[in-house]
């Protein structure tokens, strides 16, 4: 695969027909499924489970790199893919779970989160598209509806003890 040219790259740093930008609100797209918005970002689930629990926290506003955000923004981001993470930790008990921010496809700044299993090998690395992993209907569905109801309570429970 190479780098789009240069033009079409320019575009698409400045959101011109961002396809993250159009996708990542729309409750299922091409590639991943809605699961919650939160306050600087769309939680998404890739259709593609290679990795199990393998979620996408996208930036809500068009941006290419984390220095492109105000200081408000980027502590709401974190504290988006925190609690994402402390979600997914709690559903999936991992051994580790990896923060990566690629770009390399769309420049639209968005992090994935990677369980990893006491099975994994943590030398290897990451190929998310090495293999296609597609689930049944019902077991997209409940994967959502468990990482929204586990995001929801993390919420409310924060707001209880920081009111």
């Amino acid at each position: 695969m190479q780098w789009k040219s240069p033009a079409r790259w320019e575009e698409l740093k400045k959101g011109i027909n961002c396809p993250m930008c159009l996708d990542f609100p729309l409750p299922e797209n091409p590639f991943s499924f809605l699961v919650i918005e939160l306050q600087q970002s769309f939680v998404r689930l890739p259709k593609n489970q290679y990795y199990r629990g393998w979620t996408i926290v996208g930036l809500k506003k068009h941006a290419n790199e984390l220095f492109d955000l105000s200081d408000r923004q980027l502590l709401e981001y974190w504290q988006d893919v925190s609690l994402v993470a402390q979600a997914l930790d709690q559903i999936y008990s991992p051994a580790k779970i990896d923060y990566c921010i690629f770009g390399h496809h769309c420049p639209h700044l968005h992090c994935h989160l990677f369980i990893q299993s006491y099975q994994s090998d943590p030398s290897v690395p990451l190929k998310p598209d090495e293999k296609e992993v597609i689930l049944t209907t019902d077991e997209y569905v409940s994967m959502i509806s468990l990482l929204r109801s586990s995001i929801t309570n993390l919420q409310n429970a924060k707001k209880a003890k920081y009111p």
